[in-house]
């Protein structure tokens, strides 16, 4: 240690002379004559360990003040999202309530009712969240954590109860999805409307389904991580490959999409029925579509060298 913080001789011997006098005091001795005798070296070691302790305490106490101040602020916040979601649920269900009552009148479609239900449907599964949130933040004080990899908490798997979660709003568009794919196609069926948009509704059907086969693979992940039967870069990187497959598997149907759309574009532009300027701007469209894939085949690739 440095000459710095070594007592001197002067300073041993008023605190010698004070530790004599509190132990006089103490005994209620008239006199000096018993003068305690403290080894100069034992007192300078023990100033210098308290000295020491003392700053350690102050150090323990700054973290855990920090501590419970960001944990305060972390429940703070999630309760204000909690009431939020409670209030926008609440407007939801009044607007479902209404939307009951013209639809019961025959004034609204099945349909246009049935997209006002699924969104108060959405905002009760939103308000589950916020509190499964809630719960999360009050027992670790940080902020919840979606990883693959991040440990339990309180010995409970809110990872896994968000994803199932997730499962159930897609399911919910996806119920939606499939009526209106009913109406379009019996729409197209009568050439009331294009084809189009009945395999538009198709497509994102198919693509809410790719959603929920790949949060069930991270489940699955998730359920082996935790039993440990595979490390953190292991699950880490498995569910990296199953995101890449997904935008791959994406980018592909996009690609194919749009290439029907081209092949009618270029028979309109044929017949005069619209200009070539358009059929133009959906090549560049499909050349960015194109461009996509190839950049997704290429990150599933380095991620499986990777693996």
């Amino acid at each position: 240690m440095s000459k710095t913080y070594e007592p001197d001789n002067q300073f041993l011997e008023k605190l010698e002379w004070q530790l004599s006098s509190e132990y006089r005091r103490a005994n209620r001795l008239q006199s000096a004559a018993n003068k305690i005798a403290i080894p100069r070296k034992v007192v300078a070691v023990a100033c210098i360990v308290g000295v020491m302790m003392t700053g350690v305490a102050v150090i323990k106490a700054a973290e855990l003040i920090k501590d419970s101040w960001r944990k305060k602020i972390e429940i703070a916040r999630a309760e204000t999202e909690v009431e939020l979601k409670k209030v926008h649920l609440e407007s939801t269900r009044e607007i479902a309530a209404q939307a009951k009552m013209r639809f019961s009148n025959g004034l609204i479609r099945e349909d246009e009712y049935l997209v006002i239900q699924t969104a108060t449907e959405h905002a009760d599964l939103d308000l589950k969240k916020s509190l499964l949130n809630l719960d999360e933040v009050k027992e670790s004080g940080e902020i919840p954590l979606n990883e693959l990899y991040a440990p339990l908490v309180g010995g409970r798997d809110y990872v896994s109860e968000r994803m199932q979660l997730d499962i159930k709003e897609i399911e919910l568009d996806l119920e939606l999805l499939e009526s209106h794919f009913i109406r379009f196609h019996q729409l197209a069926e009568k050439n009331l409307i294009s084809r189009e948009e009945a395999d538009h509704i198709q497509a994102e059907i198919a693509a809410r389904r790719l959603m929920i086969d790949k949060i069930q693979k991270r489940l699955e992940l998730r359920k082996h991580f935790v039993a440990g039967d595979i490390s953190a870069q292991e699950v880490e990187i498995q569910g990296r490959i199953a995101v890449a497959e997904r935008k791959l598997h994406q980018a592909k149907s996009r690609v194919e999409a749009l290439q029907k759309q081209m092949i009618r574009a270029k028979t309109l532009a044929a017949k005069g029925m619209i200009n070539q300027m358009e059929v133009t701007q959906m090549q560049y469209t499909l050349d960015a579509a194109h461009a996509e894939l190839n950049l997704a085949q290429r990150e599933l690739e380095v991620l499986k060298k990777v693996k």
